[in-house]
């Protein structure tokens, strides 16, 4: 899992960078039919000492030479950002959940494991947004995903995405998956998912088999209101 994951993003760094490429020797070009930049070039007191041809090729390569050192910073600088996001402990929009469905303690997935992640969500959506680390424990210690993935069909983190669109699709509705932003990394060569989520246009509902319940977050906890709560939070939280 952790060769495939890595193999997956070296490729999706290697496209960025193709992209990149296109893009700089696009602009080049379009420079180069704009205007006639080496007779211009020849004016200057610099060529005698600098072809146009030479400065030409060493821009481009100083453009490659930044583009490969910024994607690479930018790698390294996600796992920085995921094992800060952890350090900082569950707040107001901070909170962390074991797994997504597996229960480590009877052994065997858990529906209500998958409602409370979704209770969560929504919380987030009807409050100030958040973020949502699954594989990580009230101790701050990672468990990983490996125990959600050996559970669903699709072993791997495409099964994982799919399944949380599934219940996101089910419990709070296609119309708000535009607000969630659902992302892999690894910590120790144990996967966890970070699920940032924003606050919602519109009041979220969660989906459960009595009916519909309304979740906000107070403090550091998921909170349901009653209904005669209801009514006055969102009038407050949207006002027109």
């Amino acid at each position: 899992m952790v060769q495939d994951f890595k193999k997956k993003k070296s490729l999706l760094v290697i496209r960025n960078l193709v992209i990149a490429e296109v893009l700089a020797y696009g602009l080049f070009l379009l420079l180069a039919l704009s205007a006639d930049w080496a007779e211009m070039y020849q004016g200057l007191f610099i060529h005698r000492y600098l072809s146009f041809t030479v400065l030409e090729f060493a821009s481009l390569g100083t453009i490659q030479i930044v583009m490969i050192v910024w994607m690479i910073t930018k790698s390294v600088q996600e796992e920085q950002d995921i094992k800060e996001v952890i350090r900082q402990g569950e707040h107001e929009q901070l909170e962390f959940k074991t797994t997504l469905r597996w229960d480590v303690k009877r052994d065997q997935v858990s529906k209500d494991l998958e409602r409370g992640v979704m209770k969560t969500i929504a919380a987030f959506l009807n409050s100030m947004g958040g973020k949502l680390v699954i594989g990580v424990d009230d101790r701050h210690q990672v468990f990983g995903l490996e125990s959600d993935l050996a559970s669903l069909a699709k072993q791997n983190h495409d099964g994982f995405e799919n399944h949380f669109n599934n219940l996101f699709v089910s419990m709070i509705g296609p119309e708000f998956r535009q607000y969630v932003k659902l992302s892999f990394h690894y910590i120790n060569n144990k996967s966890v998912s970070l699920i940032q989520v924003d606050q919602a246009h519109h009041p979220v509902y969660l989906k459960t088999e009595k009916g519909e319940d309304f979740f906000i977050r107070t403090g550091n906890a998921t909170t349901a209101l009653k209904v005669s709560q209801v009514a006055p939070y969102i009038s407050s939280q949207w006002r027109q």
